[in-house]
């Protein structure tokens, strides 16, 4: 996990970087970071929107196909998969590409948690033994570093910003002392240099937003943070996130009005933004000022998106999707191909009568209609029929290999 993390926070935190070297600031980097991120995840957000409003509109088509063959489940899967291939619309692409914002949504927070390893390139060793020093200089602060393991990094900026002339004095010592049970421990310091101090202050006193420290934990009490825009943080965060899911409810109910309600699922969009007010006033500010940051540009670029795949621009993008379908010289997919092979069975089936579909080796007065061996010869026979239908339509045995080796697993 740890690997999958670093892939994407360090290409990540050295774009933060550079950002932060041209700005001088942290909180305006956080708010251009949040806007180039998802300018790469623009492209993800603009095909996910353009399937789902071409799908909104193959709703009809798919409730016909629903009533028309609602005794003939099988009858009814073929169908679907046929209006998928002439539309040239995938229906699971959407679920696809919906990892990609969360995969990256790892790496953004472990730069945002993390400044001293992926904008200031502080390795590992290094960190270790800071947490040293805060810990022997406060002895209370190792309960909140290992209570909050994922934000250390911006306890110990707090900290050290609070006290660096203390944090000198130990690293010029060249050793940390601990108090464990009343007894004394010693320990070195091989990889921490005085120019520590001085670089992650010097980066932490701009780890503000006006007068706002971000490596602050808001306080619920207005009183007790810093300033009053500190408090506000969080429930600004949790607002912009339900103007945003409000807002995506009811446009995707205004583009399809027969979209059941989702009871449990739509308390649960609901419930998460107050969630997240919650989150925010148990994390730095800079955590909290990044999600509010990422929810106003998720909702501009959804109020966007929405304007711009209207009905008559995305009938033109279907047309030229389902002209491109036609058009289209591709080799049939393997499901294609098994489906087409099940639909040859079942006509194969109803030409040469019932009897496969009613299978019974005896009959109430005991006469034996067929025995196991007629069934499976017949069968055979079905599946090798449906097989020749096949191969002869596109000229190659892929398809009999397939079935060959299914109607083997069965026999087994």
């Amino acid at each position: 996990m740890n690997f999958l993390i670093n892939l994407i926070a360090i290409p990540l935190g050295f774009l933060m970087k550079v950002i932060y070297q041209l700005v001088g600031n942290y909180g305006i980097s956080i708010i251009l970071f949040t806007f180039v991120t998802r300018m790469i995840l623009f492209p993800v957000s603009y095909k996910q929107q353009k399937n789902t409003a071409r799908m909104q509109l193959l709703n009809p088509k798919l409730k016909k196909l629903q009533e028309k063959y609602k005794n003939d489940p099988n009858k009814m899967q073929m169908e679907q998969f046929q209006l998928y291939q002439d539309e040239n619309i995938n229906p699971y692409s959407s679920c696809l590409t919906s990892f990609i914002p969360l995969i990256l949504l790892w790496g953004v927070l472990a730069v945002v948690y993390k400044p001293m390893t992926y904008i200031l390139n502080y390795d590992a060793n290094i960190i270790e033994e800071a947490k040293s020093i805060v810990i022997s200089l406060d002895a209370e602060t190792e309960k909140n570093l290992s209570k909050n393991s994922m934000r250390q990094e911006l306890i110990i900026m707090e900290k050290m910003l609070q006290n660096p002339e203390a944090f000198s004095a130990v690293i010029q010592d060249g050793q940390v002392t601990f108090m464990e049970n009343e007894t004394e421990t010693v320990q070195k310091l091989n990889y921490i240099d005085s120019q520590f101090v001085t670089e992650v202050t010097d980066f932490a006193k701009t780890f503000t937003l006006g007068n706002v420290k971000l490596s602050e934990t808001p306080s619920t009490k207005p009183s007790e943070n810093s300033s009053f825009f500190l408090f506000l943080i969080p429930i600004l965060s949790g607002l912009m996130q339900l103007v945003f899911t409000v807002y995506s409810q009811r446009m995707q109910k205004k583009r399809n009005p027969d979209m059941p309600n989702m009871g449990s699922m739509n308390a649960m969009l609901y419930a998460m933004p107050l969630f997240s007010v919650w989150l925010a006033f148990t994390v730095p500010a800079g955590v909290g000022f990044y999600w509010l940051c990422s929810s106003v540009f998720s909702f501009l670029q959804s109020v966007f998106l929405y304007a711009w795949f209207n009905e008559e621009r995305v009938e033109k993008i279907g047309e030229a999707e389902r002209q491109k379908a036609k058009n289209a010289k591709r080799r049939p997919s393997m499901m294609q191909k098994l489906m087409e092979q099940q639909e040859e069975m079942m006509r194969a089936q109803e030409q040469q009568g019932t009897a496969g579909n009613r299978v019974r080796y005896a009959d109430s007065d005991g006469d034996a209609r067929f025995s196991r061996a007629e069934m499976e010869e017949y069968n055979t026979a079905v599946i090798r029929e449906a097989r020749r239908r096949i191969a002869e339509k596109y000229g190659d045995n892929e398809t009999d290999s397939v079935a060959d080796d299914n109607h083997t697993k069965k026999k087994k």
